[in-house]
């Protein structure tokens, strides 16, 4: 199977934004190094997102994250508004985030999105309200009027409000099992150390097996994917912060292998942690 991964330099403007009304086809299966924000307009489709399926219909959408290989595997009379994005578009010193999460955390875009996990879900507007929001777009995108960057941002951001508010509702309503929660709390608060299944097994009272299946079915990435996300984040902002070298910051993370980790960052971001310090600090 082909992997492909699809540039921004190559699909999104001078303004880091391409919105357009499209009919995809069945495709390869693809990556993007940019954010893109997806309203189904008319017509059904089955959408493969990762190692699962999904089927479209009128009235869903969805925002996918960096690094998330999907594709159209069948479609029928299929029509989306595709808004892509850099996360500079949003903030320039959010230049080469390297998740959603790490983009809606900053506190610029408000509380609605403080540790908000919004990639990847399929929601579906009931009210036609964020249809309004994507038509607006588009026509302020054709057209190209003064401050159409500005109006459009100020519509991303509420329909992602609005993504936020429906994620909320379904924890309510179904909450991640309590195993999967503590192993996703346990990552975050102890990204520096080696992750030991084994240990996690045997303080959660389930079998290693039973844990890796159940936090892939639950967060839709494996334990030691979402941790190198995880020490990726945190990596990103010690690099914005603060001023230690890049080894130190590699071991305070986790890497005790600084070529290791420069790979790794590299591969999240497209950047080395030093180019990524550069364009941070050229950013301000």
């Amino acid at each position: 199977m082909i992997l492909q991964q699809y540039s921004a330099q190559r699909h999104l403007d001078e303004d880091k934004l391409s919105i357009r009304r499209l009919t995809p086809l069945a495709d390869a299966l693809h990556s993007h190094d940019f954010l893109e924000l997806v309203y189904v307009t008319k017509g059904y489709a089955i959408q493969q997102l990762g190692a699962d399926t999904m089927r479209l219909s009128p009235g869903d959408f969805f925002i996918l994250d960096f690094g998330a290989f999907h594709r159209y595997v069948e479609t029928d009379n299929f029509e989306i508004i595709n808004c892509l994005f850099a996360p500079e578009y949003m903030d320039r010193m959010l230049v080469n985030s390297p998740s959603l999460s790490s983009l809606l955390e900053r506190r610029q875009l408000g509380a609605p999105f403080a540790h908000a996990h919004l990639a990847n879900y399929i929601y579906h507007d009931d009210t036609g309200h964020i249809l309004s929001l994507f038509e607006a777009m588009e026509q302020e995108y054709r057209q190209k009027a003064a401050g159409y960057q500005e109006i459009i941002r100020c519509h991303v951001i509420e329909a992602l409000v609005h993504a936020a508010r429906l994620a909320a509702s379904a924890v309510t309503s179904a909450k991640m099992h309590p195993a999967a929660a503590a192993m996703a709390e346990y990552l975050q608060e102890h990204f520096a150390l080696p992750l030991s299944l084994s240990s996690l097994s045997a303080y959660l009272g389930y079998t290693p097996q039973y844990l890796s299946a159940l936090f892939h079915s639950e967060t839709g990435m494996s334990l030691s994917a979402y941790l190198q996300r995880v020490r990726v984040e945190k990596s990103c902002r010690l690099l914005q912060e603060t001023r230690e070298p890049v080894s130190r910051i590699a071991q305070e993370v986790g890497y005790c292998d600084l070529k290791h980790f420069n790979a790794v960052f590299r591969r999240h971001t497209g950047l080395s942690p030093r180019e990524y310090r550069a364009r941070c600090a050229a950013a301000k």
